[in-house]
């Protein structure tokens, strides 16, 4: 809360023009490359930045380092890599570039045309994407800078991509890499301690609680250099060949939430100092903004989010056999199993008769087998349960204990009522899932069939049913439920950037300079999530190419 702060009573976040004359008198310091932000694709900016021999500063916003990054999976999606094809698993580019086109632009894909629907600008991203993303994580990999591996799931093997259901998919496996510690997958703070270490090895300067308030530029165009607001007061850093931002989304700005993003969403997993400081100064510079109203989707339990937006982890999965969402007229909605992503897009579903979100928030209800069976966000029989767990001993007083929770709840979500109809339907709904159980057939939502459903579940209990991730609820109490809301992992939209990563104007060119990368840019992956790490593996690669750019330019 403190990094979130920092700064906000002080110069405003712009953008300020400044001859040569004046900037060789106004820098208090000079480097070759200014990074801001420390999350992974800030670190890549920067080792690319030092392997091609520019001298290097890093500011970041918090008193710590690491970003949203460091508490991820550390986990990177990363098409075609050599892990991949030691074990097996061969990639193809024209079948990931029927995937991503197909998930990442719905509503354009044309497998007839010859950028299968994409714009130019996307299809030039997502090519060099797939051109470089392997060979920059193999670099990382052999300098010590980042060791990767093959990511594999609770069964020893490879993962599915989160859409390989899909015909576009091809079923290739092995594209999520892990961080690798002494072998085994590790984490993003792990990731985060690699690249921080190896990069200060190298000559990087690590500054914390520096807030990049304002870009600099000369009479050309040129961004050569940034002020940054730190405790001490205003400091002015130069830079002979360029920016580049890695400073996340702004998940934490309520502002921009309701006025970018097409849907509600309540807070998330970002650190809290992702605020969109970016957009704010980039717009004074005319900067082409992108993909603002899209998020890397991830529910959260309500009264988490309410408590402080930056939740220390959201719902990634929902745990149980026995165990359904519904909304506010007890409906199921989606595959239970599915990935967060998906899940979350529902809770943006809007109904033009009745004028609301029917399911804005979401009620995730189990019974005492599921406890049994457990899973990710389902207490363990015999565990005490979190305030956030509803109770009631039948469904009738379990659906008056939500509506009261709702009720309590309503100064900070305004009034909420489940529907009249919402026990009715909710009975029904357990019935025909009932029904499902005995067949082992979702004829709904298709639970367990997706690849992704058996990559996350294990099945710890073996109950002997048809399929394993459906297991009938009971027709007596006592039953439980959790109150789920839409947040993000982070957004993913802000400056449009080209496949050097530099940040293009109104009128698509390059600005001199200027470059960014990661949850700070406009996300060339569109309305997906590829896959697991599909926010780092695209962070990552552009992070290194626009280092790379950025050290090549003269000086």
């Amino acid at each position: 809360m403190k990094a979130a702060g920092l700064g906000a009573a002080g110069t405003a976040l712009g953008a300020v023009t400044i001859t040569s004359a004046q900037a060789q008198e106004e820098w208090d310091e000079q480097f070759d490359v200014v990074v801001a932000g420390s999350g992974g694709a800030a670190f890549a900016g920067a080792i690319g930045a030092l392997h091609g021999g520019a001298s290097v500063v890093m500011l970041e916003k918090a008193p710590f380092i690491g970003g949203t990054t460091a508490k991820s999976g550390g986990g990177s999606w990363v098409p075609n890599n050599k892990w991949m094809a030691a074990m097996g698993h061969q990639d193809d580019k024209d079948t990931y570039l029927r995937y991503v086109a197909r998930v990442s632009f719905p509503e354009l894909y044309n497998d007839h045309s010859p950028t299968l629907g994409m714009t130019e600008h996307h299809w030039a991203q997502l090519n060099a994407f797939w051109d470089n993303a392997a060979g920059v994580f193999e670099k990382l990999d052999e300098t010590g800078a980042l060791p990767s591996g093959v990511f594999l799931s609770w069964d020893g093997k490879p993962a599915p991509d989160y859409h390989g259901h899909l015909e576009e998919n091809g079923q290739i496996l092995g594209r999520q890499l892990a961080t690798m510690v002494d072998g085994k997958s590790g984490s993003g703070a792990d990731m985060i301690d690699y690249m921080s270490i190896y990069a200060e090895d190298n000559g990087l300067d690590i500054r914390t609680e520096h807030r990049v308030v304002k870009i600099v530029r000369n009479e050309d165009g040129r961004v050569i250099g940034v002020h940054a607001e730190t405790p001490d007061g205003l400091v002015r850093i130069g830079a002979a060949k360029g920016v580049i931002f890695g400073t996340g989304g702004f998940t934490h700005n309520p502002h921009m939430r309701t006025q970018f993003q097409r849907n509600p969403a309540m807070g998330g997993c970002a650190v809290p100092t992702n605020e969109g400081d970016l957009i704010n100064m980039s717009s004074e510079l005319g900067v082409k903004l992108g993909n603002l109203n899209e998020a890397w989707n991830q529910q959260e339990i309500l009264e988490e989010v309410l408590e402080f937006s930056s939740v220390p982890s959201g719902v990634f999965f929902l745990g149980g056999d026995s165990a359904i969402a519904v909304n506010k007229h007890g409906k199921r909605m989606y595959d239970e199993k599915y990935v967060y992503p998906e899940r979350t897009r529902s809770h943006h579903y809007y109904d033009q008769w009745t004028g609301d979100y029917p399911n804005l928030y979401q009620v995730f209800l189990f019974d005492d087998g599921a406890r049994e069976f457990g899973g990710y966000l389902i207490p363990p029989a015999g565990a005490d349960l979190p305030g956030y767990v509803i109770t009631g001993d039948t469904l009738e007083a379990l659906a008056e204990n939500i509506q009261a929770r709702f009720d309590s709840l309503a100064e900070r979500i305004g009034t909420y009522k489940l529907g009249p109809d919402f026990l009715a339907n909710l009975k029904d709904t357990i019935t025909r899932y009932n029904g499902f159980a005995e067949t082992g057939v979702d004829l709904d939502f298709h639970r367990g069939e997706s690849p992704i459903d058996a990559y996350f579940h294990a099945v710890s209990v073996d109950k002997g049913n048809k399929n394993p991730y459906i297991s009938a609820i009971s027709e007596t109490g006592p039953y439980y439920a959790i109150l789920l809301a839409p947040g993000t992992l982070d957004t993913k939209g802000g400056p449009v950037f080209d496949a050097n990563g530099q940040v293009l104007d109104v009128h698509d060119q390059p600005i001199p300079g200027f470059y960014v990368a990661g949850n700070a840019a406009a996300s060339p992956s569109g309305k997906s999530y590829l896959g697991g790490g599909g926010t780092l593996g695209l962070g990552i690669t552009f992070g290194y190419l626009a280092g790379q750019h950025a050290a090549s330019q003269d000086a």
